[in-house]
């Protein structure tokens, strides 16, 4: 079975990049992926899908590696994972990966959202070939943004991307603890978040309101 460190700076390689640029797009210190690649600190779940997806590789494969080679002689056994990690191959860029889910998320009026920014490390993952780094899921449960998002359908998030007007966005308002999934519309101003649902009515932003955007939606996938 390939050691997790030397897997991981093998990939390094052929990826040609270096401690930094992975540290970078994995949201952890150099130092930290120095020392995975040593042997000397083994990730947690959520930092081994951070580094999967940073060096596209299977987050599932490296999460189980991971647990295998930390856990306690004793328990080694309970640990084996799934996959022959001997024969664990890169992800080929394009191609459906992993993305974590962080949670539930109401598609309605303030919605709860907790656990919408844990994201990585989850056990569940919703496949997609879109391309980006810190990408989260999350599930609509309401009927606000039909007809064309419907409960039940997953949303791709990305955190990193700065959305426009007309954009569909997740936003968190930090005083409720709540957030909402809505359509972004911005006039002189004042920022509109706008059901698709004309039973539902538009949630307006003044500049002095606190919210947060939390990401983009960059893609829709409903599950039959």
């Amino acid at each position: 079975m390939k050691n997790l460190g030397k897997m991981i700076s093998k990939r390094m390689r052929d990826l040609g990049l270096t401690y930094n640029e992975v540290a970078r797009r994995a949201g952890v210190s150099a130092v930290y992926v120095s020392g995975i690649c040593r042997g000397l600190r083994f990730p947690s779940d959520k930092v081994a899908a951070d580094l999967a997806r940073a060096l596209d590789l299977s987050p599932r494969g490296l999460i189980e590696l991971a647990r295998y080679e930390k856990a306690p002689a004793a328990v080694k056994p309970l640990y084996e994972p799934k996959e022959d990690h001997d024969q664990l191959q890169p992800m080929p860029l394009g191609h459906a990966r992993g993305i974590p889910m962080a949670g539930w998320v109401q598609a309605g009026r303030f919605a709860p959202a907790e656990g919408i920014e844990a994201a990585g490390g989850a056990d569940d993952y919703v496949y997609s070939d879109i391309k980006g780094h810190n990408l989260f899921a999350l599930r609509v449960e309401n009927d606000s943004m039909e007809p064309l998002f419907h409960p039940g359908d997953y949303l791709i998030v990305n955190p990193n991307l700065k959305p426009a007007t007309g954009d569909y966005v997740i936003v968190k308002l930090p005083q409720e603890g709540k957030a909402t999934f809505k359509k972004l519309l911005e006039r002189e101003g004042i920022i509109i978040l706008r059901p698709l649902n004309p039973a539902y009515d538009d949630i307006v932003l003044t500049p002095e309101d606190e919210f947060e955007i939390i990401g983009k939606v960059v893609e829709r996938k409903t599950i039959f």
